[in-house]
């Protein structure tokens, strides 16, 4: 019945778009990416307090069952960047979003075991979403453009967000999590059911390769020893270790200091609309001067917000300015990443590449996750501090890789002269 029901769409929209422009695909995908934010905004930003307040747990214990969750991450980061070369990048997609689904049941189990289960899958299906999303995105967009598409990509995570994240406020301080729980599962359903019969699939989206999944494994080993996809890599690392601090922390100290759902629906709103304007400009300096500006600039800020943090943690508005500027500058780097990636990587190697990279997400947010909550019962402002000190070595870092980058495109132009 499904089947029907998926034909009788798709026979609709031909008639409807007999001719598809070439933005089409771009312009569904970043649909798909608001409805997806709508979903998963809330998720992320109130599983912490649902674990703490509902379930019990303490600081330390929430950030454990966050980092276990983003192990999860890491194993859908090395088979979602397979499955996005092989599989499809449609399909790689859809399957992230019905994780988004099942994971929304963990706010209708009052059982702890089961409720930290449930969330283990959307970190299991974030790598999947993330993964067949932006290789998607690489394959509809084109090169000259990719900037500010990777900006209004993201802009559904955060917009998603601006836009569902009071409603879930006012849902959590009236409701409770029951209801705000079960509209999650209806919005993942649907956002799943409406990518399958709308969003086209790409004829370049998916490899010809027909290797074994043992051979496909080896071939990430070969990836990482590339020193620009390493770089790329730690890139990605350093700056999220303070970011998975960042998303576990500042919600666990606001509700504290306030006790107040709203209170964290308010910094969530902010931070994701400042990040939605940052994107933005971010996006398009990228396409006009290169990624590297933008990226030092990304990198410049994040240490500025780790140490503002690290001074005043212990003023309620230092979440309110601080705060929002990690939210700005972390999402101003994701959007630079398709625009890293698509410069040092081959076309039919590129999921794999962003499999490598978000692998090392990942493996930053788990590990961000449980140094802050550790750190945190020493000293509230000591994980920030720690942030600060680390991501000044990024930079140092990135002026490195960017260095490399342009000596390697010198090469390459030699040798075809």
């Amino acid at each position: 019945m499904l089947n029907r029901l998926s034909s009788a769409f798709v026979r609709l929209r031909e008639r409807a778009a007999p001719i598809e422009p070439r933005w089409r695909p771009v312009v569904l995908l970043l649909a798909v990416q608001l409805l997806g934010g709508m979903s998963l905004s809330p998720q992320r930003a109130f599983m912490p307090v649902y674990l703490g307040e509902r379930l019990g747990y303490t600081a330390v214990a929430v950030s454990l069952y966050i980092a276990a969750g983003r192990v999860m991450g890491v194993v859908s980061s090395v088979f979602g960047g397979m499955l996005s070369d092989v599989l499809g990048r449609k399909r790689t997609l859809v399957l992230g979003i019905l994780g988004f689904a099942f994971s929304s049941l963990a706010f209708l189990v009052p059982v702890p075991w089961l409720a930290v289960s449930l969330w283990a899958v959307s970190d299991l299906a974030a790598g999947f979403y993330t993964l067949g999303g932006q290789s998607y995105l690489i394959d509809a967009a084109g090169p000259e453009r990719l900037g500010m598409f990777s900006a209004f990509y993201y802009w559904g995570l955060t917009v998603g967000g601006v836009l569902s994240n009071p409603i879930a406020g006012v849902i959590l301080d009236n409701q409770g999590f029951g209801l705000f729980g079960a509209a999650l599962l209806i919005l993942s359903l649907a956002t799943a059911l409406g990518t399958m019969v709308f969003l086209p699939r790409l004829r370049g989206g998916r490899s010809e390769e027909t290797a074994s999944w043992k051979r496909l494994l080896s071939t990430y080993r070969d990836i990482v020893r590339r020193p620009m996809v390493a770089a790329l890599a730690l890139l990605r690392f350093l700056p999220t270790c303070y970011w998975g601090m960042a998303t576990v922390l500042i919600p666990l100290l606001i509700n504290r200091m306030t006790g107040a759902k709203t209170a964290v629906a308010l910094y969530a709103v902010l931070s994701q609309v400042m990040a939605s304007l940052a994107q933005l400009m971010i996006g398009r300096a990228a396409d006009r001067w290169g990624p590297r500006i933008p990226t030092l600039m990304a990198l410049g800020v994040l240490v500025v917000s780790a140490a503002g943090l690290a001074g005043f943690s212990a003023h309620l508005w230092s979440f309110y300015t601080f705060g929002v500027l990690a939210a700005c500058a972390a999402w101003s780097l994701s959007a630079l990443m398709p625009r890293l990636v698509i410069e040092t990587t081959a076309p039919d190697e590129r999921g794999r590449v962003l499999g490598v990279v978000h692998t090392f997400w990942n493996v930053g947010m788990v590990v961000g996750s449980l140094a802050g909550g550790m750190l945190v019962e020493l000293a509230v402002g000591l994980p920030f501090f720690a942030s600060a000190v680390l991501n000044l070595a990024t930079i140092l870092l990135a002026i490195s890789f960017f260095r490399s980058a342009g000596k390697g495109k010198r090469s390459s132009l030699l040798e075809v002269e």
